[in-house]
């Protein structure tokens, strides 16, 4: 099943549009859980190629103010960079290398956000 599938699947039951509109509501943390953001990552991402989701991540890093950037980067291991294009890069080598680090720093908002943010964008360019 490819993404468009999942979209299509997804958009049927309203649970994707709901996730990606509540995504763009206020900061792109709240009202979704670590749980939600991970399984939409996962699930999204999976169908992704690298240069999708480099885009959605860089898309979604541009989302965030840039002290938040700055966390999201420390935490990812870039450092004090707010550059959205270099977190981009840094993600998506942890996407394909290490998964499992971006589920370990789901504690951290900006993290979340990012992570959640990944799904969004990849699936509002679908959903269109």
């Amino acid at each position: 099943m490819g993404l468009t599938d999942i979209v299509q699947d997804a958009a049927k039951s309203g649970k994707l549009q709901d996730f990606t509109e509540r995504y763009d509501q206020g900061q792109p943390w709240e009202g979704i859980s670590a749980e939600e953001a991970t399984q939409q990552h996962d699930e999204v991402a999976a169908q992704l190629d690298d240069k999708e989701y480099e885009q959605s991540a860089r898309e979604s890093f541009e989302n965030l103010a840039p002290a938040q950037r700055k966390e999201a980067g420390r935490e990812l291991g870039v450092g004090e960079t707010d550059n959205p294009d270099e977190l981009a890069k840094q993600t998506t080598r942890i996407h394909n290398e290490q998964p499992d680090m971006l589920r370990d720093l789901m504690s951290n908002p900006a993290v979340k956000g990012a992570v959640a943010g990944i799904a969004a964008q990849a699936a509002k360019r679908y959903l269109k």
